[in-house]
């Protein structure tokens, strides 16, 4: 039996469960891909993409572990300029007519390059890199809010060509945004209403649920968890949340990055086990910079495998199809064997 799902914090429908599971061709097979060297993102080829902005080292300047370079094909980029009576992106939640128009394509658009070794998988970095790649998002989040022209900073990754990435080398993107994402939005709107109405933060309540309940629970650390969300939209969809109500990312602890890591690399390993290293996105949502704390937001990381099509249904509804319960997907999870 298929059933009718709503997550609480974007307030989306999902359908979860029923005979389609079944069907042939419903998880898509990809290929392991490998590019075939020379990568520009490897170490020595360093002239083949714009200079640093951040570099990041175990104690020798000179052998980089992790470098954030601009994107060399930038969606947005500085040199335009901003609109301060524009709100793109989240202007249903503002009150600006939707009326069609445009605004120039301000925005910063940057590459995390993860590993100056050709690796694929975040799984395969070395404990120091992976650390070193959640620092350097909260660096960067940190110095483009310093910059006053951002409202929000979006960190995401595509891993395989059917999740969107271009380059097998481990890497991540972020872009400045002068507005707030719409998701983003509908989210801070939910904690707002959900505090209002019952005195507590939403997503606080729901992991204290989902930790009392455990079955759709991964895996956790002493100060994270990973979770199957109940209206999860794909097969194995996992996300990550701080267990302390924490509305924005970069004001993290820092001794917490490697433990985020940590988890991170285990998350990415027991899915890439589930789903015969399908693609996938990672996204991080954490609080707008011009947000008040008193809007109870809580910022976590989305790891979206890409197992199933979105198809008419999914572009003509917005509602997601998903042939497999939550539930049975963490349970997988939870019992797929450590990396070696």
């Amino acid at each position: 039996m298929s059933e009718y799902r709503q997550d609480p914090l974007s307030r989306r429908w999902v359908i979860i469960g029923s005979d389609r599971a079944s069907r042939p061709n419903e998880f898509i097979e990809y290929p392991v891909r490998r590019q075939p060297l020379p990568c520009p993102f490897c170490i020595g080829h360093e002239n083949e993409t714009p200079p640093d902005v951040a570099r990041y080292s175990n104690g020798s300047p000179d052998r980089w572990l992790v470098r954030v370079v601009p994107n060399k094909f930038p969606a947005l980029t500085p040199e335009e300029s901003v609109c301060n009576q524009c709100e793109p992106l989240a202007n249903g939640r503002g009150g600006t007519s939707r009326t069609a128009g445009s605004i120039p394509g301000f925005g910063c658009h940057e590459v995390i390059i993860e590993s100056p070794r050709h690796v694929a998988s975040f799984a395969e970095l070395s404990a120091v890199e992976a650390e070193l790649v959640f620092r350097a998002y909260r660096d960067r989040i940190l110095t483009l809010k310093g910059e006053g022209q951002y409202r929000y900073v979006q960190v995401f990754k595509n891993v395989g060509a059917g999740a969107g990435a271009s380059l097998e080398h481990v890497h991540s993107q972020l872009v400045g945004l002068p507005g707030v994402p719409e998701v983003v939005a509908q989210e801070l709107e939910s904690c707002r209403d959900h505090f209002a109405q019952v005195g507590t933060p939403l997503v606080a309540d729901l992991l204290g649920q989902e930790l009392a309940a455990g079955e759709r629970i991964v895996a956790t650390t002493a100060n994270f968890v990973a979770l199957c969300p109940y209206a999860s939209r794909f097969p194995y969809e996992t996300w990550i949340l701080p267990r302390r109500a924490e509305p924005s990312y970069e004001t993290a602890e820092p001794g917490e990055f490697g433990e985020l890591a940590r988890l991170m690399q285990d998350v990415i390993g027991r899915i890439e086990r589930a789903a015969g290293g399908a693609p996938y996105n990672c996204v991080l949502h954490t609080q707008p910079f011009d947000t008040s704390a008193d809007d109870h937001y809580h910022w976590h990381i989305e790891i979206i495998p890409r197992l199933t099509k979105v198809a008419g249904f999914e572009w003509g509804t917005g509602c997601f199809i998903n042939p497999f319960h939550p539930e049975m997907a963490a349970e997988h999870l939870r019992s797929s064997p450590a990396a070696g």
